[in-house]
């Protein structure tokens, strides 16, 4: 490869890492709040592709970072978004042999169309370092 070339490919490739797509993936940020500014402060942020799903934890001040598999951030492209990682029940045992466990359903801290990347009506496009900051709203 001669000179100019190399010196081309360097380049292209320390603009790739500027832009947050280094490895060919892209850093993803957010906050997750709702309508009011507060944070919702469990669960992860979900988004899907024909070929990939990726996931980000929401910390307690609502801001997520998306990882797909072992690595951080996602590839360029256009993702459906949905929340999810809710607890649904709390399952107890009353320590008594034979005993069924009690199931108490819990409440999601969202809307139910929020957990669906079909109901949510939430997408992202990503081409570079991306902030996504998303609203949800209370259930209904």
């Amino acid at each position: 490869m001669n000179a100019k070339l190399q010196c081309c490919v360097i380049i292209m490739f320390l603009i790739a890492l500027a832009m947050g797509c280094g490895g060919f993936n892209c850093t993803v940020t957010g906050k997750v709040t709702f309508p009011d500014g507060s944070p919702l402060t469990e669960g992860e942020v979900i988004f899907e592709s024909p070929t990939l799903m990726a996931r980000g934890t929401i910390k307690k001040d609502g801001s997520y970072a998306m990882e797909s598999g072992e690595l951080k951030g996602v590839p360029k492209g256009t993702y459906q978004v949905a929340l999810g990682g809710f607890q649904f029940e709390q399952i107890t045992f009353s320590g008594v042999e034979g005993a069924a466990p009690k199931i108490t359903p819990l409440e999601i801290p969202v809307d139910r169309k929020f957990l669906s990347t079909a109901k949510s009506g939430l997408a992202c496009e990503v081409n570079g370092r991306t902030k996504y900051d998303i609203t949800v709203e209370a259930p209904q």
